[in-house]
This record gives structure tokens, C-alpha cells and sequence, in this order.
């Protein structure tokens, strides 16, 4: 049990972390995509808008376009185009840079040394040039600059450019990248960062063409994903995904922390780990403790072994007869177990009349009409319908009892035909008889099981008080000399020695239920919910929550206690499980069923999907992790075995983010 338990958490673990790198890695490739379109969109608005603007100065060659009204207009109507990302400047011959437009006859400042500008001089770079990231000597801000050269008209004007700031591209990327540590970067073919978003000054126009990453992946490959540590950043490892633009020297980075992308996994895993490890020492615990029971009880033991291998045996040995029918109640189909056992081992039963065949009687041989028999039945309405008692016959004439279930095979409403499930029940008639006589002696070896199980988990908190101990002796003794990390390693362990107490109470919680002998009484309901609210108060309290209890409640035999904690776990949770946007509210209400009473707990919290509406009230069944909510999530665990041993039950509806509604129905 324990190598089968180990060896599910290591390849349940190893799977899961594969199966997330693989999903993570279709979404950077998706959101690769997505923002290299963005990156393609603006630098081909950014051409277009130049190209437009250089278009208006060889067509108004006398015009001075820094102070033309329809110059102006234009400018700025391409800027708006561009949701204000793109700022076309104006650069003289000799190197003056002039806002549109004109701000006065002097240039703003002198950009003669910029890259941009000397790019248009150049025929090999002359014409659409993107440049180095810059920092404007105007306005004080980062910014990609893009230009191209005025051949015609213009005056004095030599150069037009553009620069796009780093921090409107910012916010069109943000929303792009994979938090918390993910990035998106713009890099220029020569190796040039232009851009990345979360923005570091120092990588900013750094160069990494030398770089291992650049050499064997961006280099050589239009597009591809794989591994970094980006040292030049900030260590952390990475999954980069990177994709070429069409039309311009422009790679587009998209990536993500490992650390971030694997922190689920790593907390399912810590959780599953421990869950395994308690149940490993439990079961070592518990096999122990049966040995020397066993040596007590060897007789009995005996005895009941050998019901359990002959149970085993008839179980093994007896296969399920499974059969086709169609409309008609002919046999379409028969598996071996069901030819053996009707008798068909050398003839074939295809086509032939099931009920004609192989139950054409009664137990008593007397006729069994078909208008009765359930398969017939079933073939009319298509309705599923399970039989404890009947009886087949061989065709050798011999009968035997047998329990089957037919369900009628639909096709949009139609009724195709339907499947007979059936086993013979001759060898467990007879061995029941021989299994009740063992049923008082399990009853009670049970009941010593479950006892030994409740001292097991109670032995377990005296090494958790221990280590507790130590590791708080070990920070009042070294705490002065330890580092940080190491005082971090210290708390860990010891929340996690109180978190593991926390769920051995709540296992010792668990256990003690039904096991102790509290009276059973008459007991008031709305007295039961209101102790269990005045131990709620101060929760109440600190979340500023309402909490209502109707009038009317029933009064019912119950055991007071269990009662107490039932409610306490109900009203407690809605407390828990607040909506953080809204203030809790909580109503406690009952209405006279059938067979006896239901009591409802209703809240205005997160709400439940229905697909969890039976999974929560398993033990250790958490929906939410331990940063977002405190718990062992044997809560609701608790509150169903208590209905479950009044011989009641509980169930929710729920609305997720509009609240949930517990309802527990007691008996009268």
C-alpha cells in the first residue's frame, strides 16, 4: 500500500509538473503571437505616419511645415490614430530638433550625435531607420526613436522622426505578460533591448549578441522557445519564447519565471507529500497495533479469513452475463460469462427470442407472460429498471436466481434496442448464510479498529510538541547568529508543526464522533444556534458580519453537544468564506418536512461550483489554498458524519459568487 501511495504522489507529481510546462508553453507561444502582431501594428503605423508626413513636405515644398495649419492637423491627427504613442519631431540639417508645431526659431535641443540622424546620412542605413533607445533631452523620457529623410520640400528640414515612449508601450503590453515575473521585450536584430516590460533602466538599450541566448536561438531561428537564466536581468530561470517580425530587424521576447509557472504545482505537491506522510505513519501505527491484536484474537481471526477467502473466491469466480437486445427482444450480442451460464457454449443465440429462450417461466414454472417480464418492458419505454429476484433458464431446462439490470438504449428519445447486465446469485444465496454468522464477530473487531485508530492519531501530537519545542529552544539559543534565511527555515517549521497539529486535532475531532457515550436528549434547536453563534462572536465580530436565526425552531432528540459543533462548523464557514466586497451576511432558518425537520444556513459569501457540492464533505477536501484560507477542510467532514449519525442528512445549493445555502435534515 505504501510503495502503490508513494508511487502515485511521485508520478502524480512528475506528470503534473510536465503537464503544466507543456500548457504554459502553448501560452507563450499564443501570447508570442499577440505581441508581435502589437509590436508589427505600431512600427508599421510609425512608417506609415513618417512616410504620410514626408508625402505632405515634397508636396508643399514652400510651406514651413513647423508652423502650417494643415502640416499641424495632420500630425496630430496620425498621433491620435496612434492613441498618442507616436510624437513626430522635426530635425534640421544641422542636427536642431523642433517640435509640431514650431515651439520658436531655435531648435529645442541640438540631436546631431543621435543615431537616428545619422543613419539618414548614411546610404547603406538611409531610410525607415530604427534606433537606439534614447532619453529625450526635452522631456526627460525613454523612447524609441524611428526616422526617415526629407528629400523634398521641408526647408531646412533634414530628418522627421517619431519616438514612441516606453512608457505608453508599457501599458498596451502589461496586460500581455505572465505575472508576477514574466516580460515582454522588444530586441532589435543586432541584439539591441528596446524594450521590456516590467522596464529596467539598465537593460534598456543593453546589447546581448554575445550572449549564449542570442547566439544559438535568436541568431538562427525565425522563431522558438527555450530556457534561460537572463543573467543580465536578474538571475531568475525563465521559459522564453521569441518570434521574428515580417517586416522589420525586430525580435519579439515574450517569457516566464519558472518559479512562478511551477509555484501550484509545488503547493499540490507539499500538500499531497503531507497528506501521504500522515497516512504512511498512521498505517505503520495501525499495523502494530493489529499485530498484537491479531495475537489476542488469532481464532477469530481465523475464522474470519476464511469467510473473506471464500467470499473472494465466489466474487472472482463468478463473471457478470452481459447481452444485446433489439426492439424485438432478440439477442444481438452475448458475452462468454452469459453463453456459459444460459447454456450457449456450443450454439450461437444471435437472433433468437431472449425472453422465449431464457425466461420463459416463473420460478414455480408457471408461464411468465412477456407483457410482464421487466426487459420487455424496458424495450416499450426505454426506462432503466433493476430486478433483486428473478429467475433465467438454462437450455438444458435447468433454472437458477439470478439479479440483473436492463437499460434501454436511446437514440434522440427513440428506443434502439437495450442491455441486459445479469449474474447468476446461486453460490451467494448459499454463502450468505455463512457470512452472517461472521457479521457480530467483524461488527465487533471493527469497533476495536476504530478505537486503535483514535489512540494512533492521538500518539501522534506528542513528536509534533517535541519538534514545536526544539526548533523554538533552537531560535531563543541561536536566533542572534542565524541569518534571515535560516530564521525563515525556523519559522516554516514550526507552521508547519502547528499546522500538522492542527490536523491531528481535527482527525482526534473526527474520530471521537459516535464514539463517545453522550446522552441522547430533547433538545431545542434555536438554544443549540444560539450557543453556537455566541462562540462565534468575536469572528462575528471582527468581520462586522449579521448573523439571523428565525423563530420556530424544532425541538428534537438529539445529543446536544454534536449539535453545538454542527452549527458552529456551518455558520463558521459562511463567516470563513466571506465575499471581501460585500458585508457578511448570515440567516438560520427551519421548516417541517415530510419525515421531519430541515434546517438551512444561508450566506452571501464566494459561493460553491456545483461540481464540488459532494466533493467538500470529504475529508481533507479544500477548494482554495492555504494563502487564501486557514483550514484542514475536515470541517464539513465533521458536520456530515454528525447528520449522518443523527440518521439525517446535508446537502448545498450554491451560486458561486452570490452565496450558498447549507441544508441538514433531521429526523422528527
Amino acid at each position: 500500500m505504501l510503495l502503490v501511495l508513494w508511487g502515485f504522489v511521485a508520478y502524480w507529481s512528475w506528470s503534473q509538473r510536465k503537464k503544466i510546462l507543456v500548457s504554459n508553453t502553448v501560452i507563450l507561444e499564443q501570447l508570442t503571437t499577440a505581441a508581435e502582431e502589437q509590436t508589427l501594428r505600431l512600427f508599421r503605423h510609425a512608417e506609415t505616419s513618417l512616410t504620410v508626413s514626408n508625402h505632405w513636405l515634397a508636396e508643399h515644398p514652400h510651406l514651413d511645415p513647423g508652423d502650417t495649419p494643415s502640416f499641424i492637423a495632420l500630425v496630430d491627427r496620425l498621433r491620435h490614430m496612434s492613441d498618442g504613442m507616436l510624437e513626430i519631431r522635426m530635425v534640421t540639417r544641422s542636427g536642431g530638433l523642433h517640435y509640431i508645431p514650431r515651439r520658436g526659431p531655435r531648435p529645442l535641443a541640438d540631436v546631431s550625435d543621435r543615431d537616428y540622424v545619422k543613419a539618414q546620412t548614411r546610404m547603406e542605413t538611409r531610410g525607415f531607420f530604427i534606433g537606439n533607445p534614447v532619453i529625450s533631452r526635452v522631456s526627460g523620457k525613454w523612447g524609441i526613436p524611428v526616422s526617415i529623410p526629407v528629400d523634398k520640400g521641408g526647408g531646412d528640414v533634414g530628418v522627421l522622426f517619431a519616438a514612441i515612449e516606453l512608457d505608453r508601450i508599457t501599458k498596451t503590453f502589461e496586460a500581455e505578460r505572465i505575472k508576477p515575473s514574466g516580460s515582454v521585450a522588444i530586441l532589435r536584430a543586432d541584439g539591441t533591448f528596446l524594450f521590456r516590460v516590467p522596464q529596467e533602466d539598465h537593460v534598456i538599450g543593453l546589447n546581448i549578441a554575445d550572449t549564449p541566448s542570442f547566439k544559438e536561438n535568436y541568431a538562427l531561428s525565425l522563431r522558438g522557445i527555450f530556457r534561460s537564466s537572463s543573467q543580465f536581468v536578474d538571475g531568475k530561470e525563465r521559459m522564453v519564447s521569441f518570434q521574428r517580425l515580417r517586416d522589420y530587424p525586430l525580435i519579439v521576447i515574450v517569457t516566464a519565471g519558472i518559479d512562478d509557472l511551477l509555484a501550484p504545482w509545488r503547493r499540490e505537491t507539499a500538500t499531497l507529500v503531507a497528506i501521504a506522510g500522515l497516512v504512511s505513519v498512521a498505517i505503520g501505527l495501525l499495523a502494530l497495533i493489529l499485530l498484537r491484536a491479531m495475537k489476542a484474537e488469532e481464532k477469530a481471526q481465523k475464522a474470519t479469513e476464511r469467510a473473506r477467502r471464500e467470499a473472494e473466491l465466489i466474487l472472482t469466480t463468478a463473471g457478470e452475463g452481459i447481452c444485446g437486445i433489439d426492439t424485438a427482444g432478440n439477442v444481438t450480442f452475448m458475452n462468454p460469462a452469459a453463453r456459459a451460464m444460459l447454456g450457449w457454449e456450443h450454439d450461437n443465440p444471435i437472433g433468437l427470442n431472449l425472453h422465449a429462450a431464457n425466461h420463459h417461466s416463473r420460478p414455480d414454472g408457471s408461464t411468465y407472460p412477456g407483457e410482464d417480464c421487466p426487459v420487455s418492458r424496458t424495450l416499450g419505454d426505454g426506462e432503466t429498471r433493476e430486478v433483486l429476484g428473478e429467475t433465467f433458464w438454462r437450455t438444458n431446462g435447468a433454472g437458477f436466481p439470478v439479479e440483473f439490470i436492463v437499460t434501454g438504449i436511446l437514440d434522440e428519445g427513440t428506443v434502439k434496442g437495450a442491455v441486459l447486465v445479469f449474474r447468476d446469485i446461486s453460490d451467494r444465496l448459499a454463502s450468505e448464510q455463512a457470512l452472517t454468522l461472521q457479521a457480530t464477530e467483524l461488527s465487533r473487531s471493527n469497533a476495536d479498529l476504530e478505537q486503535f485508530a483514535y489512540v494512533a492519531s492521538h500518539d501522534l501530537r506528542e513528536p509534533l510538541r517535541q519538534v514545536a519545542s526544539f526548533v523554538s529552544l533552537l531560535e531563543r539559543r541561536y536566533g542572534p547568529t542565524l541569518d534571515g534565511d535560516a530564521r525563515d527555515y525556523i519559522t516554516y517549521a514550526r507552521d508547519g508543526a502547528k499546522r500538522m497539529d492542527r490536523l491531528i486535532i481535527d482527525l482526534l475531532e473526527f474520530s471521537r464522533i459516535g464514539h463517545r457515550s453522550l446522552p441522547v436528549e430533547a433538545v431545542n434547536m434555536g438554544d443549540v444556534i444560539d450557543e453556537a453563534i455566541a462562540n462565534l462572536r468575536t469572528a462575528i465580530v471582527e468581520s462586522g458580519a449579521q448573523v439571523e436565526r428565525s423563530s420556530g425552531m424544532p425541538v428534537l432528540r438529539l445529543v446536544r453537544d454534536d449539535m453545538v459543533r454542527l452549527f458552529q462548523n456551518l455558520i463558521g464557514n459562511a463567516l470563513k468564506y466571506s465575499h471581501p466586497e460585500r458585508t457578511p451576511i448570515v440567516r438560520v432558518a427551519a421548516r417541517k418536512d415530510a419525515d421531519g425537520w430541515v434546517v438551512s444556513v444561508a450566506d452571501n459569501g464566494l459561493g460553491i461550483d456545483p461540481q464540488f457540492s459532494e466533493r467538500i464533505f470529504g475529508i481533507f477536501q479544500r477548494l482554495h489554498t492555504r494563502d487564501k484560507f486557514e483550514g484542514t477542510g475536515i470541517g464539513l467532514a465533521i458536520v456530515k458524519k454528525i447528520v449522518e449519525r443523527a440518521d439525517g442528512r446535508v446537502w448545498v445549493d450554491s451560486v458561486p459568487g452570490e452565496g450558498s445555502t447549507f441544508h441538514v435534515f433531521l429526523p422528527a
